[in-house]
């Protein structure tokens, strides 16, 4: 299996206690069984605390419990992690190491990326190279994945015509949407045939924002946040200076999430998620009234976080996208 990554993916390290978030609160934390049993044989402390908080949920996977405010246990005071500090990173679980690297398969191929959902990734990838490009990361002898090789190649080359379009240099943020969903709806409509529809629904910001009250949050204060959000329109001077951010945004999402089309053909929905993302941060923005690079950062990140990271909004967010947001509707809203 092959293996690419973005050119700025051996950038990231984990600042640790540095860490303006964690990504060590909210969220379960899986425990891999290969790790599970090495954590059965630690004694001391260490080892009757693990006993006392490792268990299986109801899907029957091994998990932490968390404490009060959602910690995981072993975090301690520093917003360090107890079981590194004390037996080395190789003890930690396989998802503790990977976060927020991500890795997806597709036949052969195997693509590993950061997510935009930590902070250090999110600086990372808004202050990457312009252009975006894969390199050749590694070799792994894991099994194959059965897919469409064929529809395969032809998401590839659609992937790189709207990189292509995302870098045009002549073209506002606006107009490259307009051209990139066209670009998207005309493939859709090739797939689909005569059951295709994109029909525009008149929606407004108020229908983004009936989205993103439905879903689910780790913090309180930014759901209350999103409740709050009232319609702002950036206009194309104010979104100027930020226009890079957006397209790194977009270009993110497309790299993440388009290929995955290869398991189900929904490639315009793929699409969708990017421009949805730009919708709603754009406002963000232009709440915060000229934002300086680390309270971008900060939205860009805590939006990832609650959006992407969870099952449940991710499925809320998709079939809004595909039945309720025609292409037209998403370009008016940019």
């Amino acid at each position: 299996m092959r293996i690419f990554v973005p050119s700025y993916f051996d950038e990231f390290n984990c600042i640790a206690g540095e860490c303006p978030d964690t990504c060590c609160i909210g969220w379960e934390v899986d425990i891999d069984e290969k790790t599970a049993e090495k954590y059965s044989g630690i004694n001391g402390e260490l080892g009757r605390k693990i006993k006392k908080h490792l268990t299986i949920d109801e899907t029957g996977c091994n998990i932490f419990t968390l404490c009060d405010g959602d910690r995981c246990p072993f975090l301690n005071s520093c917003n360090l992690c107890e079981i590194q500090a004390e037996k080395g990173e190789n003890f930690l679980s396989r998802t503790c190491t990977l976060f927020p690297r991500f890795f997806d398969d597709f036949g052969s191929l195997r693509e590993m990326g950061l997510g935009f959902g930590c902070p250090e990734a999110a600086r990372i990838i808004l202050t990457s190279e312009d252009n975006f490009s894969l390199k050749p990361y590694d070799n792994c002898e894991d099994e194959d994945t059965e897919i469409d090789e064929g529809f395969l190649d032809e998401l590839l080359f659609l992937r790189t015509e709207i990189i292509t379009i995302l870098e045009e240099e002549n073209l506002n943020f606006k107009s490259k949407i307009q051209k990139m969903l066209s670009l998207a709806k005309s493939f859709q409509k090739q797939l689909n045939g005569d059951i295709f529809f994109d029909e525009a629904h008149n929606r407004s910001f108020d229908d983004c924002l009936n989205i993103l009250k439905k879903m689910e949050y780790i913090k309180n204060e930014r759901k209350s946040f999103v409740q709050e959000l009232k319609y702002k329109n950036l206009s194309k001077e104010s979104l100027e200076p930020y226009q890079s951010d957006f397209e790194k945004l977009m270009k993110y999402y497309i790299f993440r999430y388009l290929l995955k089309a290869v398991y189900d053909y929904d490639v315009l929905t793929k699409v969708k998620y990017g421009v949805f993302a730009s919708i709603v941060i754009s406002r963000i923005y232009a709440l915060c009234d000229n934002p300086d690079f680390e309270t971008r950062v900060r939205i860009m990140y805590s939006f990832s976080k609650e959006v992407e990271y969870s099952d449940v909004n991710m499925d809320l967010l998709d079939e809004a996208l595909y039945n309720d947001f025609g292409t037209d509707d998403l370009i008016e809203l940019i």
